[in-house]
């Protein structure tokens, strides 16, 4: 069975050609390299899709709910909401893919203190951790 990668992800290298961009602000379709930091996640280095890099983003969606469910409880929701999304992306079923999916998903303390609710739902290539173009319609 697949094993996902969570929100903590290995530094890696970045590329020539990126700038910085904070998660709260990355859109479907965007890729960027694995962040600096280890533990919670704050900034990336976006990536032109043309150039090598090691993540994509393919969907973004909202956790519902005024209080915090609890850190399993959001992962749950999270990796649900990210595999639910990840056929109609990529266009071949997450089980079948050549990818590995990660959800960037809120802590209690931003859902506490900053009001996030936003899941980022990520994907790469385990075998390679790097690609270049896009996974959009791939088929992979």
């Amino acid at each position: 069975m697949k094993r996902m990668m969570m929100a903590v992800l290995a530094a890696m290298l970045l590329a020539t050609a990126c700038t910085q961009g904070n998660v709260f602000s990355l859109e479907v379709g965007q890729c960027f390299n694995d962040p600096d930091e280890t533990g919670e996640i704050s900034d990336v280095a976006i990536v032109d899709c043309a150039e090598t890099h090691n993540n994509e983003v393919f969907h973004l969606f909202d956790i519902p709910g005024d209080d915090f469910p609890g850190t399993d409880a959001v992962l749950e929701l999270a990796s649900q909401g990210c595999i639910g999304a990840f056929d109609a992306y990529v266009g071949t079923p997450y089980l079948d893919s050549a990818f590995e999916i990660f959800p960037i998903y809120p802590t209690e303390d931003s859902w506490n203190r900053g009001d996030d609710r936003e899941v980022v739902c990520g994907l790469y290539d385990l075998t390679t951790n790097e690609k270049v173009g896009t996974a959009r319609n791939s088929g992979r």
